[in-house]
């Protein structure tokens, strides 16, 4: 199946967090992602102003694998568990330091603070989605006991390094500043939702939650962790740099290996030789009587020929039109394989046209739901770029990798707006009007331009369709609608 997640993930750029599912027991699944991008006519965006590159510049994408889903209590229980991979890394690791062993060992923590992010992002979720909750302080008792026996169990573990063994440490303590982190921004989220001092419940909620929150910074304090400090632009800048190395070093252990060429390559190649053969024999077949009939005029024929060799090239350039345009819908621009220790999980294929209202589908058209007035009004007319993307996972390569069974993998696309805002006018304007004594009033109005996008989501033999409205003006992302 293919789920997404859309955010605005900084001021000028949008996310759009895609999640591929294979099912088990198929060896090989295939997606398809066909994105119908509606940009204002104002922008000045066409084929000749925004090229492929500028495009895939602006589109940037990062393959990950699926995060295994565990529960707090579940990353502390069972066989299976997360806790239990750690402890078994780390005693192979302390018994023979070899690369191998020392790599997997970081594997397993980055793996285990990726998780516990996952995890206490879910479970906190729960909370703030009824924070009216007759139960919400029992709740709030449950998920604090749950955080706090997680960060305890595993920096036990650490505790249990031999002593001398501080490269094991550092490496330990990466993750355990990362989950203390990770534990901090949550339940910082949680008791935004249950701060309402008007109600018993919430304000025992609140403290249950505050609590926690005053310890982890006091252990924080003791380890030299960075954390938040009012008033101190110096080291709460230094804090975001900090657990920004810290997020990207954690979660490099689900970033896949890619290897990103032109697709269909050898296929243009010799499409494109055909379409010169093609010419030369078409010149040859012309020029042959005019050369046997016409020998006694050496000059006409000289012209002739020039004439003729223009033609030629004109045809070989149609040729490859022609040969280009029947290959685009088979081939597509960029091809990605992706893999894992040096094994393909499959490959993520992508393309990018400018296309006219006649190709794009009634339902995309009804989901971009323009009004009457934009419509009728051609010179408004927008442009529509149609960005495809197939995808093919290798679900038994996929899920008999590690100790984990990994169920698919996450295409994290960000569309970076920069390049858009050039040739919009300034974000606000001011209006005259009479307010209600008959007095001449100026009022700011800002002016947005919206770019719609409409998704459609293609597997087996189900289709879905999203659409999102960005609205933007010349200083960034305003908001998204859906």
């Amino acid at each position: 199946m293919i789920d997404i997640q859309t955010k605005i993930h900084d001021k000028f750029s949008v996310e759009f967090k895609i999640g591929f599912s294979g099912r088990e027991g198929v060896k090989v699944d295939h997606f398809d992602v066909n994105s119908w991008i509606f940009i204002p006519n104002g922008l000045d965006i066409n084929k000749q102003t925004y090229s492929k590159e500028r495009f895939y510049a602006d589109m940037k994408s990062n393959v990950r694998l699926l995060t295994p889903a565990f529960t707090l209590k579940q990353m502390l229980e069972g066989e299976g568990a997360p806790i239990i991979h750690v402890k078994k890394a780390l005693q192979s690791v302390t018994e023979e330091t070899t690369p191998e062993h020392l790599n997997e060992f970081e594997f397993q923590l980055k793996l285990f603070a990726s998780i516990f992010k996952s995890s206490i992002r879910n479970e906190s979720a729960k909370i703030m989605a009824h924070p009216n909750d007759p139960e919400i302080r029992q709740k709030c008792l449950d998920y604090v006991d749950d955080v706090c026996r997680v960060l305890q169990t595993f920096r036990s573990v650490r505790d249990s390094i031999p002593s001398g063994r501080e490269e094991l440490v550092t490496k330990m303590n990466f993750a355990d500043e990362f989950i203390s982190h990770q534990a901090d921004i949550r339940t910082m989220k949680v008791l935004k939702a249950v701060n309402h001092p008007d109600q018993q419940a919430m304000r025992d909620s609140f403290k249950v939650l505050a609590d926690m929150i005053v310890t982890e910074k006091a252990y924080k304090t003791s380890q030299g962790y960075s954390h938040a400090v009012i008033g101190d632009k110096d080291n709460n800048r230094r804090l975001l740099y900090r657990h920004s190395l810290l997020k990207k070093y954690i979660e490099s252990a689900l970033f896949l290996k890619v290897n990103t060429t032109q697709d269909g390559q050898a296929v243009k190649q010799i499409s494109f030789s055909l379409a010169a053969g093609l010419a030369m024999m078409v010149y040859l077949l012309v020029t042959m009587p005019f050369q046997k009939y016409l020998g006694n005029y050496p000059s006409l024929i000289f012209f002739i020929l020039v004439l003729f060799y223009i033609l030629k090239d004109r045809i070989k350039e149609l040729t490859r039109w022609l040969f280009a345009y029947q290959l685009k819908d088979k081939y597509y621009d960029n091809k990605t394989v992706m893999s894992i220790k040096s094994k393909s999980i499959g490959w993520l294929k992508e393309g990018m046209d400018f296309i006219t209202d006649d190709k794009v589908p009634d339902e995309v058209l009804k989901l971009r739901n323009r009004n009457k007035l934009e419509a009728e009004n051609k010179l408004l007319e927008e442009k529509i770029i149609l960005y495809r993307k197939r995808v093919e996972i290798d679900n038994v390569v996929l899920r008999n990798q590690f100790d984990y069974e990994f169920k698919g993998i996450n295409d994290i696309i960000r569309y970076h707006i920069n390049y858009l805002t050039k040739k919009m006018d300034n974000p606000e304007s001011e209006i005259t009007c009479l307010d209600e004594n008959m007095q001449l009033r100026s009022v700011t109005a800002e002016r947005v331009y919206t770019l719609h996008f409409v998704l459609q989501f293609k597997w087996e033999d189900q289709v879905e369709y999203k659409a999102f409205h960005v609205v933007v003006n010349r200083n960034g992302i305003l908001n998204i609608k859906s």
